[in-house]
């Protein structure tokens, strides 16, 4: 029993500092001021866009962004308006140059509180050169192409060489007594020869027609059997 009431109260006691830090967290969150943009020692030329944070939760009336020659730090120009609305993160104003002569400058944030006092940043020193061109960005430098060279593999051409054909003429025989001439057989031109079977392929071409007449003769014989028989 005392072990369950002791995790009761253990429980309700995480709650209740749970519950404490809860509230207590947006309170803390709710107060911001600071200029995040543009950054201290900065060049800036024509429409700088100031970005930061106006918060001071139930407190807040409005705020301000001024700026002063940094010739004469006191005397705080406002730029634009006033503004009743708190930002977070976001273009608190955007302050034209154009018309400013070149030189240091100081920006602060200004933020009223609902009783008339008042919470600033501390002064941020930037350069104003309308008359200077803006740095042009480098280009990197690009890999320089590699030019890749092929060599074409030689092809072997195969020509086809042409067959000549060598014709025999006849050659004439003088003409006889009896006024017909002779014509003489044509003799085989050099290179040509006359194939004369051999007597080995004699013998193949005789024992095979021996076999086919043996051949022959078993199928009429068994062909006259069969008949007798049926």
């Amino acid at each position: 029993m005392r072990q369950s009431l002791v995790a009761v109260l253990t429980i309700v006691l995480c709650l209740l500092l749970a519950a404490t830090f809860a509230e207590a967290s947006p309170i803390s969150q709710e107060v911001l001021y600071e200029i995040t943009s543009p950054r201290a020692n900065s060049e800036v030329r024509g429409s700088v866009e100031i970005v930061g944070s106006a918060r001071l939760g139930p407190d807040f009336q409005f705020y301000k962004v001024e700026f002063a020659s940094s010739a004469t730090p006191d005397a705080w120009v406002v730029i634009g308006d006033i503004h009743r609305q708190e930002r977070t993160n976001e273009t608190l104003e955007v302050w034209h140059t154009t018309a400013l002569p070149d030189g240091a400058y100081l920006l602060h944030l200004v933020v009223v509180k609902q009783d008339g006092n008042l919470v600033e940043t501390q002064a941020i020193r930037v350069q104003v050169a309308n008359a200077q061109p803006a740095p042009t960005p480098t280009p990197a430098e690009s890999p320089t192409p590699t030019a890749t060279v092929f060599i074409p593999t030689p092809t072997t051409a195969i020509v086809e060489q042409p067959t000549v054909v060598v014709q025999s003429t006849p050659t004439p025989l003088p003409t006889t007594g009896d006024g017909e001439g002779t014509t003489a057989s044509p003799t085989p031109a050099d290179g040509d020869s006359i194939s004369v079977p051999g007597v080995g392929s004699l013998l193949r071409q005789c024992a095979f027609g021996g076999f086919v007449a043996a051949v022959l003769f078993i199928f009429a014989g068994a062909v006259v059997l069969l008949r007798r028989l049926i």
